[in-house]
């Protein structure tokens, strides 16, 4: 198939655009991003996957943005012996138009055009092919799946006869065993389409078996149904006729027990009145009982405070004493707790005075060490300015050293080519020849003298003769070859700044000696700074020894006896002494470690006595607040008691007053009769409800009142049932009047003679298929067996192309599908899934190309590229390039590239370039605002200004 042209009107974001492809050979289409350059594959996509009726979700995402209009492709195609036109549009105003214009013209519109189109193309190209070698914008570029590919299959059994074809092969048996095994696949797509799927007349015995299986299980169906309703309906009958029965019976129980519960109803109602008598009876002796009882509470009550008053008073004064005693230790322990608080603030001072000696003589222990440190970094510092001082001569670095031995040597190889390929002049000079000069330097008597003929040579004797020999053409080549290499290697030494090859040699040993003794030095300023710049050093210095300069007023002497240490000058008062260069470090280092010790010991036993003295502080302070807060504890307890003492007192009072006013009311002896009395008349009254209550259960009322229930109850149940059973019977028996005209029996007669003959055709067709699958199972096996025959062509194409990307010791294993499994590059193998993007992506691009250069002509399809090497450094891009052209040179095959980056692909030959630009739609015409003169305030009521012309009024 080729690509000729492709037209996209309103399509996503492309207004009307037409693309005309190279038959032959690469095509790049180059544009920015949004442009429109992927549309064009999905174009193609959609023209040959979907009809002009379809609204799937790809064709409605090809709708332009903001305007109805329906997406319209057209593409000019050539594939096998078929040149057409096909045009679709879709969504508005649907439209299908096909041309073919070769072999022979045909004019084709709506289904019958898309139909042909999918004819023509699977007559004459291997759709998975095209779409295997396609590089998608959203893909990755790694292999593609070439595994069972018609088109390739064909072309690598032709190559690998065409290889083998010296062993005897028979002309055409290739061709008859393509055949034989195109025949088997198109018997097995008799029978079964993709995944195994029944198709064709094994879908239709399939289809046939399974309806007349339905069909007779619907006629025994039926037929059981009428069955099942005669045997209901006789059932039903005998059903109706027990229900009469049972319904007779049931009436007459049921008026029986009516009656009996009748005369219960009077007896109810005596035994109700003599249980409200009773219960009245009850309620006023209960309220005698309780005005006797809340008596009785009272007088205990009153009792009870009048004791409780008496005990609160005795309480309060023990109380009291104890107070006192707990006031008098709580005073002895506060002035125990500030004594050793004092004592404790003394110890603290102590501690703090050790330990700012101690943080003193660190600072002044880390302001020696800084100090040394800064020392030797300057001084290192320094003899590294020198040393990069005394290097400051001519720099030759290890390339201009070997650029220049390079220039020395090719300058000896030319005079070495001057003298073998000079001729030469031998002057002798007998005894007593005085004078005679050889290309002017003089020749002894007695001597022989040879002198190369490079250039032109003079023999003389003065005053006697003068021989001029010159050289021929072939010598004076060499000549100015040798002046050239002169030249060159001069100018190499004075753009160096040296004199000769020598020079340049002592200066590039004598650079590289100054910049290891700079390492050197570098490497001890950075071990003294520990990473720090001088000048923080210098300020980290100039910090502590302001922190360590003692005030005006200050007394070290004094300070050192207060820390224990001994009068006399101390090795650290002065700051200046540590920055002494001539101090020696040792001693110094030695004084500065005894001296940290003793302020340590020192500064820690003053820690410990602060500790002690803090301990014993905190100890007398936690005892006299326990103290205080037994004092408050006591003082609470003491107003506690008082409080309570004063509500016993006052509730003693209270109650002996109401106890008093409630004996005026009603003596003690008037409750006591009043409770007798009504206890006795409520037992006589119960008594009278329990027995009238006795008789009346004796004769079981409950049971008499069940049974009435359930006889009313068993009634409507039985009266229900016999309704819904009549109900039940009508419907069989409608049932049954319209299935005696349906003539079920013969349905079912009819139905099984279907089934009988489906089954025969459904075991013939079935092995028949069983029989082609089994053919092409058994070709597929041999096939599969001599395929890795065919493999080698394909690794040798691709070989043949990636050698041009990574070198001539390139190899590639390749499996029986056709896939990269490992590269062997130098002698080193690696796995395909183990290489890098970039190597991946360059192996797929050569496999693709190979296929394409491989499938005939007839069978070829176009390889689209779309926005790919996105992980080929330059020098990969450049060498793809020759890829490329290496593939299509000589060739009939079409490679289409789109991308945004078009310095990717500018070193390909003989491509055809195509550059995109944006296609968009006109502007839509769009009024513009008259202008308006500004009008005075006094002339408003004038007629406005008349409109002007629209400038946009006939855009578009």
């Amino acid at each position: 198939m080729r690509l000729l042209r492709i037209r996209l009107t309103d399509f996503r974001g492309v207004h009307d655009r037409e693309v005309h492809l190279a038959e032959q050979g690469v095509t790049v289409l180059e544009g920015e991003n949004e442009v429109g350059k992927t549309s064009t594959v999905a174009a193609l996509d959609l023209l040959v996957d979907f009809r002009d009726s379809s609204t799937a979700a790809e064709v409605r995402a090809a709708a332009p943005a903001g305007r109805d209009a329906g997406p319209e492709v057209e593409a000019e195609i050539v594939t096998g012996p078929y040149r057409l036109v096909y045009r679709k549009r879709w969504l508005r105003r649907k439209l299908t138009e096909l041309s073919v214009l070769a072999p022979r013209p045909e004019q084709l519109t709506g289904r019958e055009a898309h139909e042909r189109v999918l004819a023509i193309l699977d007559e004459t190209m291997d759709l998975s092919l095209w779409r295997a070698l396609r590089v998608e914008q959203h893909t990755p570029l790694g292999q593609a799946d070439l595994g069972g590919q018609d088109a390739l299959t064909r072309a690598l059994d032709r190559a690998a006869s065409g290889a083998s074809g010296a062993g005897g092969t028979v002309p055409g048996a290739d061709a008859a065993a393509e055949d034989l095994v195109d025949r088997a696949v198109a018997e097995v797509r008799r029978y079964h389409g993709g995944h195994h799927r029944p198709v064709g007349p094994l879908r239709e015995a399939i289809d046939r078996l399974a309806a007349a299986r339905a069909e007779v299980e619907a006629a025994e169906a039926s037929v059981a149904e009428v069955e099942r309703d005669v045997a209901l309906r006789a059932d039903l009958d005998r059903e109706v006729s027990t229900l009469t029965v049972e319904r007779q019976g049931q009436a007459e129980r049921a008026r029986e027990l009516e009656d009996r519960w009748s005369a219960f109803e009077s007896r109810r109602l005596e035994v109700a009145a003599a249980a409200e008598r009773a219960e009245a009876a009850r309620e006023r002796a209960r309220r005698a009982t309780d005005r006797q009882a809340e008596r009785a509470r009272l007088v205990s009550r009153a009792a009870g405070t009048a004791q409780a008053a008496d005990a609160a008073d005795t309480t309060i004064a023990a109380q009291e004493e104890r107070d006192a005693a707990r006031r008098a230790d709580r005073d002895e322990r506060r002035a125990a707790w500030e004594a050793a608080r004092a004592a404790a603030t003394e110890a603290d001072a102590a501690s703090r005075a050790a330990d700012d000696a101690l943080a003193t003589a660190r600072d002044r222990g880390e302001l020696a060490d800084l100090s040394g440190r800064l020392r030797r970094a300057e001084a290192a510092e320094a003899t590294r300015r020198e040393v990069e001082r005394a290097a400051a001569g001519p720099r030759v670095d290890a390339a201009a050293l070997e650029e220049l031995e390079e220039l020395d040597r090719r300058l000896v190889r030319a005079e070495a080519e001057l003298a073998a390929g000079a001729g030469t002049v031998e002057v002798v000079a007998h005894e007593g020849a005085a004078g005679l000069t050889a290309d002017g330097e003089a020749v002894p008597p007695g001597e022989t003298r040879t002198v190369p003929v490079a250039g032109p040579v003079t023999v003389a004797v003065p005053g006697v003769v003068e021989v001029r020999v010159r050289p021929g053409l072939d010598g004076a080549e060499a000549r100015r070859r040798v002046e050239r290499a002169r030249e060159e290697r001069d100018h190499a030494c004075a753009a160096l700044g040296v004199a000769d090859l020598a020079a340049a040699r002592a200066a590039r040993h004598a650079g590289e000696d100054a910049a290891a003794r700079v390492r050197e030095l570098s490497a001890v300023v950075a071990r003294e700074l520990g990473g720090r710049s001088t000048a923080e050093v210098r300020t980290e210095v100039d910090r502590l020894a302001e922190r360590l300069r003692p005030e005006p007023d200050a007394k070290p002497p004094a300070k050192r006896r207060a820390r224990g240490q001994p009068d006399g000058p101390a090795l650290f008062d002065d700051p200046a002494l540590v920055e002494d260069p001539e101090a020696p470090d040792e001693e110094a280092r030695a004084a500065r470690a005894a001296e940290l010790d003793g302020l340590r010991r020192a500064a820690a036993a003053t820690r410990d006595a602060a500790a002690a003295a803090r301990r014993v502080a905190e100890e007398a302070e936690q005892a006299w607040r326990r103290a205080d807060d037994a004092v408050r504890d006591a003082e609470s307890e003491v107003a506690a008691a008082r409080t309570a003492g004063a509500v016993a007192r006052n509730d003693a009072d209270r109650l002996a007053a109401e106890l008093a006013e409630a004996r005026a009311g009603s003596p003690d002896a008037a409750l006591d009769a009043e409770a007798t009395d009504t206890l006795a008349r409520a037992r006589r009254t119960e008594a009278d409800h329990e027995q009238r209550a006795a008789a009346l259960a004796a004769d079981d009322p409950d049971t008499v009142e069940a049974l009435v229930v359930s006889a009313r109850r068993a009634t409507e149940s039985l009266t229900t049932r016999s309704a819904e059973v009549e109900r039940r019977r009508a419907e069989v028996t409608g049932r049954l009047q319209v299935a005696g005209g349906e003539g079920r029996h013969d349905r079912l007669a009819a139905a099984r003679d279907e089934l009988a003959a489906a089954e025969r055709e459904h075991a013939s067709v079935s092995r028949r298929a069983a029989a082609a699958v089994r053919l092409h199972t058994t070709l597929a096996r041999h096939r599969d067996e001599v395929r890795q025959a065919y493999v080698a062509p394909f690794r040798r194409e691709v070989e043949r192309l990636a050698r041009i990307v990574f070198g001539p010791t390139l190899a590639l294993e390749v499996d029986q599908g056709l896939r990269i499994v490992a590269r062997t590059l130098h002698g080193v193998t690696v796995p395909f899934e183990a290489l890098s993007s970039g190597a991946k992506e360059q192996l797929g691009l050569c496999a693709r190309l190979a296929v394409a250069a491989l499938v005939d002509a007839e069978d070829g399809v176009p390889v689209m590229i779309d926005d790919a090497l996105g992980h080929s450094d330059p020098g990969r891009l450049e060498r793809l390039a020759a890829v490329f052209t290496a593939a299509t040179t000589g060739t009939t095959h079409q490679v289409v590239v789109l991308t945004c980056s078009p310095a990717r692909y500018r070193g390909v030959g003989a491509a055809r370039t195509v550059a995109l630009s944006p296609s968009l739609p006109p502007p839509t015409a769009v009024p513009s605002p008259a202008p308006v003169e500004e009008t005075p305030a006094e002339e408003t009521s004038a007629e406005p200004a008349a409109p002007t012309d629209d400038p946009l009024r006939d855009v578009g």
